[in-house]
């Protein structure tokens, strides 16, 4: 998609946003009376201390509701709020008697959730604007969070300090570094997490309150002052980079580029990069249990990473794992563009990554009503390349209560160069979900056609038809040794055209105690078809692809765990076992937020033979692959055209990924022996020698 075209797309959306912003306001307006904020003449202190006479003079608030019991704090959190026309500054004091104070992280945006910690949820646009956290532990390490940006690092302060059973932490939050603002609009939640117990701590709750980003218990503040509502200044970054080497291991090199942000409106911004600069963002992203399916990667590229919560808006309970943009499978572009904001109850992005004889490009329209009971949303994903294309549309709805139950839909389209039948490449799903304060029962059913494979997309498994069912409950005992137990049963079973595809089916239990010892552990069977037949390759193969595991882990939830992991399973027929002991910093997963729709974990596949294919792909040329798939007979597989491109950096002639993998039924039928054997680290070796297509 062109610029030009994508900003006369969004211009087309704005033209509904005054009208539409104005009924949003008079809904949240009935929300309750809110907080009024006083502006003072000189600013307080950040120091971690409330000794300044100046926040005498804020706004005071306390945390009555806990969301662990439904009912009233068992501690004491006083906030205090007050600006000066620039920044909006805040104070909690937080009483804790029935647990010690943990803080333990000191360094910023690492082990959120760990340590205690206070937040303040501000959303300035009101109920459809972004929405900004900002926390800040009893040391006063930060963090924060937006939805405007995955990116978002705003310059702000912070200051905590420890006393005898409580804890101080003063906050300095600019105005300046906040999207979407209206006087008028503002919206508040303050809310207080305690780690050790549990307890999540809010200005205001009930019992269908999702969370901290739940905007629908937000309340109005007002008072703020009218320099919040000026549009964002426009941001450029420029950079370079070079590099001293021989000719021949590609240097010297020189390269320079830009990022820039240009405001739109106060909601919306275009932004663009040139020649980004991704020398920072490589992760080295591995997991120790491989996998039947190809593994899932996280993005790393800020371009990518900034927009991603404009894209992928669906609901998805006990489902594989469904995406119609991934955007690990678009290379680096040499400029991308794109335009993402909010008008009203409207939320839409859109992006054009165009590199070398290749452009990626994605839009997404969401519409969310207040309270938000409902929302719908489209999105188109296409990818341009010589000798081939690809679109794929996509479209979710979900309505629910707020209280007890929801269902949703997913329907998407692909069309293209890959797709010889349009209904086979078709995907729908339905589902629902009841819920209460913490137990959570759903599912849904789902057909997923041969060819619904997205190119810049990622479906775990296609060619389906079945259904999926989860049922998770938390239980957190007031008393006694436990201070929760969770248990949670798994079940799908998807069938394909020749009969039963998958089939999953686990139970797990997770304890921990008051002493923060965790003993959690997971039974069940997993099988999966690996060889689809076809007309020249009848066979097919319904194997066990199993893991079950018990973890021991003491200091559960902190930011220093140790734990012992013990795994067994089964991988087509052959036992797999595996010991992990280490003391790790994963950070601990919060607490503080309900789970919605687990997508089952990945199926476990012997490392070896994902060497071998992956050596096997890199033998095959790109301009062969299209042939040597149909010469397989393997129409889910997705084969790269036969284009080049020029790596900037080398200044070489290099070859487009290849994404077509050898099924694993050709490497059997070519050299059996090895097969049988388990030698899947010679197959690869094998294939280059014997199939003509693997010699040049």
């Amino acid at each position: 998609m062109q610029p030009a075209r994508m900003v006369l797309l969004i211009c087309a959306v704005l033209a509904c946003g005054p009208r539409a912003a104005a009924a949003a306001a008079a809904v949240v307006g009935t929300q309750g009376s809110g907080i009024s904020v006083p502006t003072v003449a000189v600013p307080p202190p950040i120091d971690g201390t409330l000794a300044s006479p100046v926040w005498q003079q804020g706004a005071v608030v306390h945390l009555p509701y806990d969301r662990l019991t439904h009912g009233s704090s068992a501690e004491d959190t006083t906030a205090y709020l007050l600006t000066d026309g620039k920044s909006l500054f805040v104070g909690f004091h937080a009483v804790q008697t029935r647990a010690a104070v943990v803080a333990n992280q000191h360094s910023n945006m690492a082990g959120v959730d760990t340590d205690d910690e206070v937040k303040i949820s501000l959303w300035p646009g009101g109920a459809h604007g972004f929405d900004y956290q900002f926390m800040a532990t009893p040391l006063g390490t930060r963090y924060q969070y937006s939805s405007e940006n995955l990116a978002y690092e705003p310059t702000w302060d912070a200051a905590g300090h420890i006393g005898h059973n409580e804890y101080f932490v003063t906050m300095r939050i600019p105005l300046s570094v906040m999207r979407g603002s209206n006087p008028k609009s503002w919206l508040i939640q303050l809310t207080r997490w305690e780690p050790t117990t549990g307890s999540l701590y809010a200005y205001n709750g009930g019992a269908s309150w999702q969370g901290t980003a739940d905007v629908n218990y937000a309340q109005p503040l007002h008072g703020m002052p009218v320099l919040a509502a000026v549009r964002p200044r426009p941001r450029v970054a420029v950079y370079g980079l070079s590099s001293i080497a021989s000719k021949a291991l590609g240097g010297p090199t020189s390269r320079a580029g830009a990022d820039l942000s240009v405001p739109i409106t106060d909601s919306s911004s275009f932004i663009a990069t040139i020649h980004p600069d991704f020398s920072d963002a490589e992760r080295d992203q591995q997991t120790i249990a491989p996998s039947a399916f190809r593994n899932f990667l996280s993005e790393t590229r800020p371009f990518f990473t900034q927009g991603a919560n404009f894209y992928n808006y669906m609901e998805c309970d006990a489902c594989p794992n469904e995406q119609s943009l991934y955007t690990p499978n678009i290379p680096t572009p040499r400029a991308g563009y794109a335009v993402e904001g909010t008008q009203g109850p409207l939320t839409f992005g859109g992006f054009d990554a165009v590199g070398a004889q290749r452009n990626d490009a994605a839009q997404s329209l969401i519409y969310k009503t207040v309270p938000r009971t409902l929302f719908v949303s489209a999105q188109r994903v296409s990818v341009d390349m010589p000798g081939f294309k690809d679109d794929t549309n996509q479209f979710s709805s979900k309505w629910g209560d707020l209280q007890h139950k929801f269902i949703y839909a997913n329907y998407g389209t692909e069309s293209g160069t890959n797709v010889t039948d349009p209904g086979a490449a078709k995907f729908a799903e339905l589902g629902g979900a009841y819920y209460g304060p913490q137990s959570f029962t759903g599912g849904g059913i789902r057909k997923i056609g041969t060819q619904y494979n997205p190119y810049d997309g990622f479906f775990t498994i296609s060619g389906i038809a079945g259904y999926s069912f989860i049922t998770d409950h938390p239980m957190t005992p007031a008393n006694g040794p436990f201070k929760s137990i969770d248990w949670n049963f798994f079940l799908d079973r998807y069938h394909g055209a020749l009969g039963l595809n998958e089939s999953d089916t686990s139970l797990s239990v997770d304890v921990i105690t008051r002493g923060l010892w965790e003993l959690a552990t997971q039974t069940g069977s997993s099988y999966l078809e690996l060889n689809t037949a076809t007309s020249a390759l009848p066979s097919s193969v319904f194997t066990p692809v199993t893991q079950n595991f018990t973890t021991l882990r003491y200091h559960a939830g902190t930011s220093t765990p140790t734990k012992f992991t013990f795994a067994t399973g089964r991988y087509g027929g052959r036992p797999a076992r595996q010991f992990l002991s280490l003391h790790d910093d994963e950070g601990g997963a919060t607490r503080s937020s309900q789970s919605r729709g687990r997508r089952h974990a990945p199926i476990f596949q012997p490392s070896d033979r994902q060497r071998a294919m992956a050596r096997a792909r890199e033998l095959c040329l790109p301009e062969q692959c299209q042939q040597l798939c149909r010469s397989w007979g393997a129409p889910l597989l997705r084969p790269a055209p036969g284009t080049e491109r020029r790596d900037e950096l080398s200044d070489r002639r290099v070859h487009e990924p290849v994404l077509c993998i050898p099924p694993a039924r050709s490497a059997r039928r070519a050299v059996p022996d090895l097969w049988e054997r388990g030698r899947f680290g010679d197959i690869a070796a094998a294939l280059a020698e014997d199939h003509p297509l693997f010699r040049s």
